[in-house]
C-alpha cells in the first residue's frame, strides 16, 4: 500500500490532461424521453416529435425513446401519431451541456369520428403526468428504486439498497428478505438474466458484490406473472444497468474515509500475504501443495505414516497468533465511467456505457459470546475480526437501435476479496472446572460474478406484434484457499496453553485443521417471447406467449484436513520457544509425528447440473377504461442431477403448471385497487441436497446437505390500494398472504449440526404501507416544496410445522421479522445544486438458527440504523461533493438464545440470554465525483 495514495492524484492529473482539451469542443445540449400509452404504459413506436420554428426532431425508437441535441432555448415540442391526439409540450428550457429529460403519455381519442384535438401542456405539467402513467401502469405488485433516489443515499453496494424498498431487509448485509421469507425463497435476475447462487452453502444471491454506482434501477416483483420465473416465492428481484446515456460523459470519481471501530486502530494480519492481495486476487501462495494432490489421487488414507508425515512438511508453516505492523487505513475508492451516443441516418442510434471501479479497504469488528444453554453455562468468548476487502468490478454496455429494431450486449464483472483473521479468546465452563481457550482462524474469500446478455426488440409489420429475446451466460465462482484453524487450551493446574493431537482416525477440525475449497458456477439462458397487439371491448389489448431454456452446472470440491499424531495422543505445550508460528515447523512436525488426516464428512467433491425448459401463456386485458387483468400460465419442466464420488447419481424431475392472475381497477385516474394470485415453486438448491459438512468457525455450525428434500409449492393471494397524490409521491396500503406445501427450512439435528428438512406446511401473512410527499402541504414556502418525507412498513406473520421427536414444533419462517420500518427525510431542490438525506431503518426480531426439539432459538436482536448524506454539486454543475455517515447510531448486531416461558419471540431482559454482540462503529465517506465534459456545448 506504500504510495497507493498518489494513484488517485495520477489519475486525476492523466485524466484532465488528455481529456480536458476535448472538452472545449463539446456537444450540443440534448433532449432525451420516452413516450407512453396513457392507458396501459405500453411505449409507442415511431411517435414524431418536431421542434416548433426548428428543422429539428426525432422518431420513437422500438422501446418509446427518442433523442436529439439542438441549441440551448426555451422550446415547443410537438408529439404526433397516428391515432392519437397530438401533444404540444411548451416550455421546454434546454440548458448547455445538461441533458433535458422529457417523458410524455399519449391518449387516444374517444371517438374515431373526433377531428384533430392538439392537447396543450407545459414541461413540468406533462413530467409529473408522465410519473402518474409510469406508476399507475405496472401490472404486478412491486415496488423498486431508481439511480436517482440511489444516489441519494450512502449505500455503497446493492445490499445496502434494497433494505430501503418496502417491505423489503438484508440479512448479513448482503442477502434479501422479502416479506419475511428469507434468500431461498426469492430470484435475481440481471438484464432479463437468471443469476446463479454465489453462495457454496445456501441457496442465495448475495446483493453486496454489486456496487449500487453501477445500477440504473431495481424492481422487486411481488407478485407473479407468467413472463416471470416461477421459482419464487418472496419476490423476483431485476437489476437493470443503463445502455443509451442521456450524454455524453466522463467521470472520475474518488472516496476516502473513517470508521470509528478500524480505522487508525492496531490491525492484526497473518501471513501469506499474496502479491496480488492488492487487487483481490490470490496468487496461488495458498494452493494445496503439489505432494497432497498426487498423493490423494490414490488411497491417500492406506499410506504409510512416514509418507503422510513427509507430506505434512510439504504444507506453508503459515499459522500465526497475528502480528500488528500497522493501523488500520482509510478506505480508498476510485470510479471512473465514460458513455456516449450518436445519432445515424433515418434516426439510428448507437450508445455505450463503460464504468470500471475499485475499493480497497479495512475492517474491524469485535465480538463477545456466551453460549448458555438452559440448565449451565457453556462458555464466553472474545473476538477480534479483522478483514482486509478489496473490490474490483466493470460494466460495458453496447446499443444499437435502427427503426423499430433495437440490439444491446450488456456486461458485467465484479470480484470481492476479503482476507480475514480472527484472534479469539475466552473461557470453556465444565461444572466448577474454567478452562482458558484461545484460537485463531485465517480465511481468504475471493468471490467473482461475470454476466453477459445479448438482448434484442424488434417490432414487426403494421400490426406492430413485439418480438424480444435474449441469450445470456453468467458465471459465479467462489475460491477459499487454505482456510486454517488452531484452537489452544489451558488445563487445569498449568500455567501454559497447550494443544492435544489426536490419532488419525479422530482429527478434530475445530482444534487444528486446513480447509480448502472452490465453486464455480455456470449458468446458459435463452428467451423468446412474442407479443400481438389486438382490439377488443373497444379496448386495446395484447397476448404474450414465450418461452426460456436455462442450463446450469456447479462444480464444487472441499477439502479439510485435521492434524493429527502417529502416536495415540499428542499434547504440545506452548512453552520453551514453541508458538503458534513454529507449532508445525519441520523439527516439531518431526518430534511428534505430525500429519494431516482426511476428514471424510468435510471433503467432497460434487457436481450438479439443472435444465429448464418453460414456456408460457399471457393476456392482458382491459375490459374498460378502468378494469385491466394480465393472466395466464406458466409450465415449468426441471431435472436437476447430483454426483459425488463414490454415491449414486441424485436425480430430481418435476413439471409444474403455475397459473397467475393480476387485476387492477383504476378507482380514480390517480389510483388503483389491485387483486392478484399466483402459484409458484421453491427448488432445492445443489448444496441442500449434497452430503457434504462443511464448518463455520464464527458460529460454530456444521452445516449437512439432505438428499430427500423435495421441491415446495406456494400459493399467493395479494390485495392492494395504491394513491399518487404527486409526482414522484405514494400513498399505498397492501395485505397479502402466502400458503406452502412442503417449504424447505433449516433445522437443527443436535450437535451443532445444521441440515435441511421439507417442514409439512407454513403460512405468511402481512400488511405493508408505504408513504412518500412532498411537505408543501403544509406550507406553500421553498423549503416545503423541496422537502420530501417517505416511510413504509410493513407487519408479517408466519408459522411453520416443522415434523419432530417430541411432536410438531411450530416457529416463525427462518429470516422472517414481524415488522419492518424504513423512513426518511429528503431536502432537493429543483437544481439538485444541494441535497440533503436523513435515513431510518429497522427491522424486528428474526429467527437465525432453530433449536432442536427442546433446544433455544437463537434470534437476531432489532437495532435502529440512521443515515445521513449531504452533497453540493461544484464548478458549475461539473463537480459533486458528498458527505455520508453510516450506521450513526452504532448499535450493537446481537443475536440472542429465546428462554421458554413466554409465547413471544421479541426480547426480554433479565428472561433471555445474549449469546453474540458485535459492534460495527460508524463510518464517515467523502467522494468527490468529477465530469469532464460537463459545461460543453
Amino acid at each position: 500500500m506504500k504510495g497507493f495514495y498518489s494513484v488517485p492524484l495520477l489519475l486525476l492529473t492523466l485524466f484532465q490532461f488528455i481529456f480536458t482539451g476535448t472538452a472545449l469542443a463539446g456537444d450540443p445540449a440534448k433532449v432525451t424521453g420516452k413516450v407512453t400509452d396513457k392507458k396501459t404504459g405500453e411505449a409507442l413506436i415511431g411517435v414524431t416529435i418536431v421542434v416548433q420554428g426548428t428543422g429539428k426532431g426525432a422518431v420513437t425508437d422500438v422501446e418509446g425513446r427518442y433523442a436529439f441535441t439542438i441549441e440551448p432555448g426555451n422550446y415547443t415540442l410537438d408529439f404526433k401519431y397516428m391515432g392519437y391526439q397530438t401533444k404540444s409540450i411548451s416550455d421546454v428550457i434546454v440548458k448547455a451541456g445538461l441533458p433535458t429529460s422529457l417523458n410524455v403519455i399519449m391518449d387516444e381519442p374517444s371517438s374515431k369520428a373526433l377531428q384533430e384535438v392538439v392537447i396543450k401542456g407545459s414541461f413540468k405539467q406533462e413530467t409529473i403526468n408522465a410519473l402518474y402513467a409510469a406508476q399507475k401502469n405496472n401490472a404486478v405488485v412491486s415496488d423498486g428504486i431508481s439511480a436517482d433516489l440511489i444516489k441519494k443515499s450512502p449505500d455503497k453496494n446493492t445490499g445496502e439498497v434494497l433494505k430501503r424498498v418496502s417491505g423489503t431487509s438484508i440479512q448479513d448485509n448482503k442477502f434479501v428478505v422479502v416479506r419475511g421469507l428469507s434468500e431461498r425463497y426469492n430470484t435475481t435476475l440481471m438484464n432479463n438474466a437468471q443469476m446463479p447462487s454465489t453462495e457454496p452453502d445456501k441457496k442465495a444471491f448475495s446483493f453486496d458484490i454489486i456496487p449500487s454506482g453501477l445500477i440504473d434501477n431495481i424492481t422487486i416483483y411481488k407478485t407473479a406473472s407468467p413472463d416471470l420465473p416461477g421459482d419464487f416465492a418472496g419476490g423476483a428481484v431485476k437489476v437493470s444497468t443503463k445502455d443509451f446515456p442521456d450524454q455524453r460523459f466522463l467521470d472520475l470519481s474518488l472516496s476516502t474515509g473513517y470508521n470509528t471501530q478500524t480505522t487508525f486502530k492496531n490491525f492484526y494480519t497473518a501471513p501469506p500475504q499474496g502479491k496480488y492481495d492488492f487487487l483481490g486476487y490470490d496468487d496461488g501462495s495458498r494452493a494445496l501443495p503439489a505432494a497432497y494432490k498426487n498423493a490423494a489421487k490414490g488411497n491417500y488414507t492406506m499410506l504409510e505414516d512416514a509418507e503422510k508425515i513427509a507430506i505434512a512438511k510439504q504444507f506453508p508453516n503459515t499459522y500465526s497468533s497475528g502480528k500488528q505492523d500497522r493501523k488500520g487505513h482509510p478506505p480508498v475508492g476510485i470510479q471512473f465511467s465514460a458513455g456516449n451516443s450518436w445519432n445515424g441516418k433515418r434516426n439510428n442510434r448507437f450508445g455505450y456505457i463503460f464504468s470500471a471501479n475499485y475499493n480497497n479497504g479495512n475492517r474491524i469488528n469485535l465480538r463477545t459470546r456466551s453460549e448458555k444453554n438452559i440448565t449451565e453455562h457453556l462458555f464466553d468468548y472474545n473476538d477480534e475480526q479483522y478483514a482486509k476487502t478489496v473490490n474490483l468490478g466493470a460494466v460495458l454496455n453496447l446499443a444499437y437501435n435502427w427503426r423499430n429494431n433495437k440490439i444491446a450486449l450488456k456486461n458485467f464483472y465484479n470480484n470481492d476479496y476479503s482476507n480475514n483473521f480472527t484472534r479469539r479468546t475466552g473461557f470453556v465452563f465444565d461444572n466448577d472446572n474454567v478452562q482458558p481457550r484461545k484460537s485463531y482462524n485465517n480465511e481468504v474469500t475471493q468471490n467473482s460474478l461475470y454476466n453477459s446478455t445479448l438482448e434484442g426488440q424488434h417490432v414487426l409489420g403494421k400490426d406492430k406484434i413485439t418480438v424480444d429475446w435474449n441469450l445470456s451466460y453468467a458465471r459465479a465462482a467462489r475460491n477459499q484457499p487454505d482456510q486454517r484453524i488452531l484452537s489452544f487450551k489451558q488445563n487445569s493446574g498449568e500455567d501454559f496453553y497447550s494443544l492435544t493431537l489426536s490419532n488419525e482416525n479422530n482429527p478434530n477440525l475445530k482444534e487444528a485443521g486446513r480447509v480448502y475449497t472452490r465453486l464455480s458456477e455456470n449458468i446458459y439462458g435463452g428467451n423468446l417471447n412474442f407479443a400481438v397487439p389486438f382490439k377488443l371491448f373497444g379496448q386495446s389489448q395484447k397476448f404474450k406467449f414465450g418461452g426460456v431454456k436455462t442450463y446450469r452446472n456447479r462444480d464444487f470440491s472441499a477439502i479439510a484436513l485435521g492434524y493429527a499424531t502417529a502416536y495415540s495422543n499428542t499434547q504440545i505445550n506452548l512453552d520453551k520457544g514453541v508458538t503458534p508460528e513454529n507449532i508445525f515447523s519441520v523439527e516439531n512436525i518431526d518430534k511428534y509425528k505430525i500429519l494431516l488426516a482426511k476428514i471424510d464428512l468435510n471433503n467432497k467433491d460434487y457436481t450438479g447440473t439443472a435444465d429448464l425448459t418453460a414456456g408460457y401463456l399471457m393476456f392482458d386485458n382491459k375490459f374498460t377504461e378502468a378494469l385491466r387483468l394480465v393472466w395466464g400460465a406458466r409450465v415449468e419442466s426441471y431435472v436437476q442431477e447430483l454426483k459425488a464420488a463414490g454415491e449414486q447419481q441424485q436425480r430430481y424431475n418435476n413439471v409444474d403448471v403455475l397459473p397467475s392472475a393480476n387485476a387492477t381497477y383504476a378507482v380514480t385516474d390517480k389510483s388503483n385497487l389491485r387483486l392478484s394470485f399466483s402459484q409458484t415453486v421453491n427448488r432445492p438448491e445443489f448444496r441442500e441436497l449434497a452430503a457434504f459438512r462443511y464448518y463455520d468457525y464464527d458460529n460454530e455450525f456444521l452445516i449437512a446437505g439432505n438428499k430427500d428434500l423435495q421441491r415446495s409449492t406456494a400459493t399467493n393471494a395479494d390485495f392492494r390500494w395504491e394513491y399518487f397524490p404527486g409526482a414522484g409521491e405514494i400513498i399505498s396500503a397492501s395485505v397479502f398472504y402466502k400458503h406452502f406445501n412442503n417449504p424447505i427450512e433449516q433445522t437443527n439435528n443436535g450437535n451443532s449440526v445444521l441440515s435441511f428438512d421439507n417442514a409439512r406446511s407454513a403460512k405468511d401473512f402481512g400488511a405493508e404501507i408505504e408513504f412518500r410527499k412532498r411537505l408543501n402541504f403544509i406550507s406553500h414556502s421553498k423549503l416545503a416544496e423541496n422537502l420530501v418525507f417517505y416511510a413504509n412498513a410493513a407487519y408479517i406473520n408466519s408459522d411453520v410445522d416443522l415434523p419432530g421427536v417430541n411432536g410438531n414444533k411450530k416457529t416463525p419462517l427462518q429470516g422472517q421479522s414481524p415488522y419492518l420500518i424504513n423512513g426518511g427525510l429528503s431536502y432537493a431542490p429543483v437544481d439538485n445544486n444541494f441535497s440533503v438525506n436523513l435515513l431510518y431503518n429497522r427491522i424486528g426480531q428474526r429467527l437465525r438458527f432453530r433449536g432442536t426439539d427442546a433446544g433455544l432459538d437463537t434470534y437476531e436482536k432489532p437495532r435502529d440504523v440512521l443515515d445521513f448524506q449531504i452533497s453540493k454539486r461544484l464548478f458549475r454543475n461539473a463537480g459533486e461533493l458528498k458527505l455520508n455517515i453510516s450506521d450513526i447510531l452504532a448499535q450493537p448486531i446481537a443475536l440472542y438464545y429465546k428462554f421458554p416461558g413466554t409465547d413471544k419471540t421479541a426480547y426480554q431482559s433479565g428472561h433471555d440470554h445474549i449469546i453474540s454482540s458485535l459492534k460495527p462503529g460508524t463510518t464517515f465517506t467523502i467522494t468527490f465525483k468529477y465530469n469532464f465534459l460537463s459545461g460543453t456545448k
